[in-house]
């Protein structure tokens, strides 16, 4: 059987990913800033995207039949602090990962982000108009179109913000809130932020189905609901059985004074359930789903 190629497995969702898939033995991944992650080092190779010829070299190698390209530079912060590594990770590598999925016949899964978007509307579909406000926005859109115009068997998976518990790497914005309340630190969250929170379970099983679906383009994956962040960590510690007097409630503009934050980027999800068989759960069983009671 063909091969089927990762990138990004140390990351928080490649993790879940690589967690769930690499006991086949045509599942291969890679890493780059952090150690070989548990389950199958045999298979995991240390690709540095910032020199685009070593995935290329390893895609030539593999030829897989399908990539799953999540590996980033993921942050709005991080890419205003490196903006040349965020073109070159975002943008420029994931251009050469396309043409050369192209060249050998490969399926090509990529993760997008809602930060391509405004946020000056709400319930985005796939059609609605990119603005983005920072540079990690203007990089995934200018990935988006590196793909569509040189892969022909591609989608685009615009996800909206994941949580959920780590497998092997990276972190969520639900463990953000876990931690600071564990330490009983102030946990700051806005009130005029919204969006459609996804549990990793539920992305995790909807990008396993896109390998072998015959979809292709945009596709916008989220939760079922549209919420602010002071709801989400509300209803998060309340499942948890957990103290909610640490949350401070805040508006977006004390914090990020630029603006690069988008304020709603919700998504309507009409597509991606009419298109895909994977459940996606309203919140309070979305939430179940990534942290079983007793768990945490």
């Amino acid at each position: 059987m063909q091969p089927i190629l990762i990138t990004g497995i140390s990351g928080f969702i490649g993790g879940r990913l690589w967690n769930k898939l690499s006991s086949y033995q045509n599942v291969y991944g890679t890493y780059h800033l952090h150690d070989v992650v548990p389950l199958h080092s045999e298979r995991q190779f240390c690709i540095d995207l910032n020199n685009s010829d070593e995935i290329q070299t390893l895609i030539l190698k593999l030829k897989p039949r399908c990539i799953i390209h999540l590996a980033a530079i993921a942050g709005i912060k991080d890419c205003q602090q490196h903006v040349k590594l965020a073109w070159q990770i975002n943008s420029n590598a994931t251009l050469k990962i396309a043409q050369t999925a192209e060249a050998v016949g490969s399926r090509l899964i990529f993760i997008s982000t809602d930060c391509v978007f405004n946020g000056k509307s709400r319930s985005y579909r796939e059609g609605d108009l990119v603005d983005p406000l920072s540079i990690y926005g203007q990089t995934k859109v200018s990935a988006e179109k590196n793909i569509f115009t040189n892969c022909s068997d591609a989608v685009v998976v615009r996800i909206n913000n994941t949580y959920g518990r780590p497998v092997f790497g990276g972190s969520s914005f639900s463990e953000w809130i876990i931690e600071r309340q564990v330490k009983g630190e102030p946990i700051t969250v806005f009130t005029d932020q919204y969006r459609s929170f996804l549990d990793v379970i539920t992305l995790a099983n909807a990008l396993v189905e896109l390998i072998d679906h015959p979809f292709k383009g945009l596709l916008h994956i989220g939760g079922a609901n549209r919420l602010n962040r002071l709801t989400f960590a509300e209803i998060l510690l309340n499942h948890l059985g957990r103290d909610t007097t640490g949350i401070v409630k805040m508006k977006n503009s004390e914090l990020d004074p630029d603006g690069m934050n988008p304020l709603d980027t919700s998504f309507d999800i009409t597509l991606a359930r009419k298109t895909l068989k994977t459940n996606f759960p309203r919140i309070h069983d979305a939430v179940q789903l990534a942290y079983p009671h007793n768990t945490v």
